[in-house]
């Protein structure tokens, strides 16, 4: 199938889906549903050499038309975790991931000591050494609904939940395919349909405007740093297990000030300071931000080295009244970002996306 044709399938299977799903279910069975139907944003068509993949990224508390992203990828492997070593997962023949953790046996360790939530939203776990998460083998369907990703590379650590995700070999027809998508659909329990999410209805969170992927930049172009984590700090707090959010903290040094765009300090009384790799507009300036990944996780290296200073942390005690001691670092990247295996193993940070957070959040609350 070429990308053209992929890109035509999808486009129309998806948006006729969504919208039939969003027009008859909260009405018709709007009391029999565990909770509020969450959707999907957009749809990130990937092209590999060999490979076509499909995501669903974003989560909106309405169904929306659906917008398209195209991108290439070196390869399947690397679009979904890193290309090197033993794979946790192998995929042969007609695969279906649902409800599912996949994770390095490094990155499932990381998720109990570091992200409590992620506890009510692990369902099935495959746990393996090494640092690739997947392998693929030519001619199959391997679908991810709702699954978390979790790779890892020396003392860097890659979280992602996929909404839905599926990878297919280039060589498979356009038509067989969409007989695929027809009765993957109709195969789902009819309360709980392919591509969506139940959420609690009453959380205030998703009330609030608050509540929305910001894959797309919507909204961002005219934001700072300090009007995003102010709109969703409340977010932000809950995902990470944390009690006090400081916006913005000016670190002063003996050569610079850094400033990254948040501290949090976690019940248990560690900390994370965190940057955020999102199109925000930058305090007096017109132009939005766009480091890439190696150039936000640099920047978290300085972080790291600020604070391995014991006259550092007494000017931030003093300054903030909080005592920050070898304190995690975060860079929040947009959901359909690609994280390559380049990007993760030269870094020694967190590196999170959006969409990740908000499900964190979710089962934070659930």
């Amino acid at each position: 199938m070429k990308p053209t044709e992929f890109v035509k399938v999808n486009t129309q299977f998806w948006g006729d889906h969504l919208r039939s799903v969003s027009e008859h279910l909260p009405g018709s069975h709007g009391r029999e549903l565990p909770g509020q139907l969450l959707y999907p944003r957009m749809m990130v068509l990937t092209e590999t050499p060999d490979w076509n993949i499909l995501e669903l990224v974003g989560v909106s508390r309405e169904y929306r038309a659906l917008e398209v992203r195209r991108q290439k990828a070196q390869s399947v492997e690397e679009y979904f975790g890193l290309a090197e070593g033993s794979p946790v997962v192998s995929l042969a023949g007609e695969n279906i991931l649902k409800d599912a953790t996949v994770a390095t046996e490094v990155g499932r360790r990381e998720l109990d000591a570091r992200f409590p939530s992620a506890q009510k939203m692990l369902g099935e776990t495959y746990v393996g050494p090494g640092d690739q998460l997947l392998r693929f083998a030519p001619g199959n369907y391997s679908t991810f609904d709702r699954v978390l990703l979790v790779h890892s590379a020396g003392t860097s650590t890659r979280l992602h939940w996929t909404f839905f995700a599926l990878a297919i070999h280039r060589s498979e027809p356009a038509d067989k395919y969409l007989d695929f998508l027809r009765n993957f659909a109709t195969a789902a329990p009819h309360l709980d349909p392919v591509a969506t999410l139940s959420a609690p209805r009453d959380d205030e969170g998703l009330k609030s405007a608050a509540f929305t992927s910001t894959y797309l930049a919507h909204g961002l172009q005219d934001a700072t740093a300090e009007e995003f984590v102010t709109e969703h700090e409340s977010i932000l707090l809950s995902a990470f297990d944390a009690t006090r959010l400081i916006q913005r903290p000016s670190l002063e040094g003996q050569d610079d000030t850094l400033t990254p765009d948040f501290i949090l300090e976690r019940a248990d009384g560690t900390h994370i300071v965190g940057d955020l790799g999102l199109p925000l507009r930058e305090v007096g300036k017109k132009h939005r931000r766009s480091a890439t990944v190696r150039e936000g996780t640099a920047q978290l290296a300085k972080y790291d080295e600020y604070f391995a200073s014991a006259e550092n942390r007494a000017f931030v005690q003093t300054k903030y009244g909080v005592e920050v001691s070898e304190p995690r670092t975060l860079l929040v990247v947009g959901s359909q970002q690609t994280v390559t295996a380049d990007d993760l193993t030269e870094s020694a940070a967190e590196i999170i996306d959006y969409d990740t957070i908000l499900r964190l959040y979710l089962a934070a609350k659930a």
